[in-house]
């Protein structure tokens, strides 16, 4: 079976962009022009069966492109599968994992370190925890991550009140508070493009946190996002209060019925302005207006950003970080 596979060397262009379209495990962290902006240096492949695709594989290399070592904002990389919608069961399985073993193989000979972050909807890894199973060779280890999604289809229409909302009812009592609180103060949100401003709530955002970002990274910051927005992979929004003071900002990355929470930015001297909660809430209607479905909160793995983003009532959802352990021998 493993003869019939192959891994194929090629570039992030529109055809790889088709590809991982119609990818159940496709993102915009892999589209070519989101890794064009991060300026890294990566290997793309397809994973061929003969001479038909049923796999992409994109890792993040370091400078001697002998280690796969990922990137801080590409949230998930490693395996988009193809579509199999038009196999049957068992047929699904048997392709996933016939892939997914090659490709853990090929790994592990051709690299002497791998990190991949797989999207949430690969939920079957045994090819990568069964490498080397019977034997003292290299292994994978497996970290489970977590994140938060949220259906947002009640949001397409509007509704009378907000008692008439699942996601409302669903949401903790002092996140069903904020968010009467922002209303009843008439905070709102808008469609923003002040990149710049964002940049700089965002570098006051970390310096409350003990982080200082340089200038430099600040602008980077902004010219990626700026450029995303440009290209139609990204909103940003904008919460202000009726003084129209801007308190908040919060970016999403977008891919066919899915949006992706990106960056989000305070003003340090505004957290009582209720403007943190409705930069989420009162963006759910908008972002169902452009056609999402979906939003993955995007990480809930660190104890204050967890209970945030849970507070909104999503479902959680595991994801998988998988490592070879390869240098730790």
């Amino acid at each position: 079976m493993k003869n019939k596979f192959s891994l194929e060397r090629c570039e992030l262009d529109p055809n790889w962009d088709s590809f991982i379209a119609t990818s159940p495990h496709g993102s915009p962290f892999i589209h070519s022009q989101f890794i064009a902006l991060l300026g890294v240096k990566y290997h793309a492949y397809y994973c061929c069966k003969g001479k038909e695709k049923i796999a992409a594989v994109l890792l993040i290399v370091d400078e001697s492109e002998t280690q796969v070592i990922g990137h801080h904002d590409v949230i998930h990389d490693g395996i988009a599968h193809r579509n199999i919608s038009h196999l049957n069961r068992a047929q699904g399985h048997s392709e996933l994992f016939a892939a997914q073993e090659y490709i853990a193989e090929y790994l592990a000979e051709h690299y002497s370190q791998v990190q991949l972050k797989l999207h949430p909807a690969i939920k079957d890894i045994r090819a990568f925890l069964w490498v080397n199973y019977h034997n003292d060779g290299p292994k994978y280890a497996v970290t489970p991550r977590y994140t938060s999604i949220l259906e947002l289809d009640e949001f397409a229409a509007p509704r009378d009140t907000l008692e008439g909302s699942d996601n409302y009812n669903n949401s903790s009592v002092s996140r069903r508070q904020e968010i009467r609180y922002g209303i009843k103060k008439e905070v709102t949100l808008s469609d923003s493009t002040d990149f710049a401003l964002f940049a700089k709530y965002y570098g006051m955002t970390m310096a409350r946190q003990g982080i200082e970002i340089s200038t430099a990274q600040l602008d980077a910051l902004a010219f990626r996002v700026k450029n995303l927005a440009q290209q139609g992979l990204l909103c940003m929004y904008q919460a202000q209060t009726r003084e129209h003071e801007i308190g908040s900002f919060a970016t999403y990355l977008l891919h066919r019925n899915t949006a992706y929470y990106f960056y989000g930015a305070n003003h340090p001297d505004m957290r009582d302005s209720h403007t943190g909660t409705a930069v989420l809430w009162q963006a759910f209607p908008l972002l169902a207006q452009k056609g999402i479905s979906q939003l993955d909160l995007e990480g809930i793995n660190s104890p204050q950003r967890g209970w945030f983003k849970l507070s909104f009532g999503g479902n959680v959802e595991p994801y998988f970080h998988v490592r070879l352990a390869k240098t730790d021998a």
